[in-house]
């Protein structure tokens, strides 16, 4: 049960609207639910979930905490289409209503091809306050790096929720951090959720090789034609007049994305890095498409893990 004024407080507190403060707490509901049904984390036997927790709800859960963005969906990875949708439909089905609270899919979509993508509306009702979310569920290769557990980050309205903060399971931080910066290049001229969150990356230390070998690692899986990824051209996209501001409305503080170009400024500045390619890192650039050295590939790949498992996390 979500207490209205616990709402209030934590959107008083927060700086945000009431209904993205009651969105933020049904969130966590339900990934609540997702846990509890061996979808999502750490189960009781100590093993996981198929489905890897990802994306802006993940950043601001379990590393930003109160200084991350809000998020109005969540998203998953699985390694491949094994019905994972219904999974989670039969799980809203079956915990109606879990702690009060109701979910259920208002809406469904698959991509073009029927194989790669899901995603689903989904409405939740408490007795103070109904809203909805997106759900999505990628369907793709296996992660660059190897999958992490992941704690959620305390929150003040953790202490009222009848239920232990579950110990999620997801993408490494360096993967969100490629994942990030091509989903920044592949939607320039598109949203500034992106790039707002690279700006907070920004502002904590790590290691920028290994960044820099994930993102060219992940251009190359994602195969993507248009855009391309270049490193160069990514940066000097990085200016606020290619992005969608208002989309942030709401979602952060307000007034804390005003200084747009300060913004831009730091990450271009952050990431200069990506610049610094060597020479296998630049040869599997010039392939992401045509996919003729997998072997390299597959070399940088081991060099990759190996070097992430020995470096301190962000």
């Amino acid at each position: 049960m979500i207490a209205r004024q616990l709402i209030r407080r934590y959107a008083l507190n927060q700086k945000i609207d009431p209904e993205v403060a009651d969105q933020e707490i049904a969130l966590h509901y339900a990934l609540g639910l997702l846990n509890e049904t061996g979808l999502l984390g750490q189960l009781p036997d100590g093993s996981f979930g198929p489905l890897l927790f990802k994306g802006g709800t993940a950043l601001r859960k379990c590393w930003f905490g109160s200084s991350g963005r809000f998020s109005q969906d969540i998203d998953l990875d699985a390694p491949h289409r094994n019905g994972f949708e219904a999974g989670v439909e039969a799980a809203f089905i079956d915990h109606n209503p879990f702690h009060g609270i109701t979910f259920k899919f208002a809406k469904i979509r698959w991509s073009d091809n029927n194989t790669e993508n899901f995603s689903g509306t989904v409405h939740y009702e408490h007795e103070h306050g109904t809203g909805r979310f997106e759900l999505q569920i990628s369907y793709r290769l296996q992660p660059v790096l190897q999958p992490r557990d992941l704690y959620i980050v305390d929150q003040e309205y953790h202490s009222r929720v009848k239920f232990a903060r579950p110990v999620l399971f997801g993408l490494d931080p360096y993967e969100m951090i490629g994942e990030k910066i091509l989903a920044c290049n592949r939607r320039q001229g598109g949203s500034a959720k992106d790039v707002y969150d690279l700006y907070l990356w920004s502002g904590k230390p790590f290691n920028s090789q290994l960044v820099r070998r994930v993102a060219a690692l992940k251009a190359w899986t994602d195969q993507r034609h248009a855009p391309r990824f270049d490193p160069e051209n990514f940066l000097n996209t990085i200016s606020p007049q290619n992005f969608r501001w208002e989309d942030l409305n709401g979602l952060v503080p307000r007034n804390q994305h005003d200084n747009r170009t300060n913004l831009c400024d730091q990450v271009r500045a952050r990431f200069a890095f990506l610049t610094e390619v060597n020479d296998e890192e630049q040869q599997l650039l010039e392939d992401q498409t045509a996919h003729r050295y997998r072997n390299l590939y597959e070399q940088l790949l081991t060099d990759t893990q190996t070097l992430a498992a020995n470096t301190i996390q962000p």
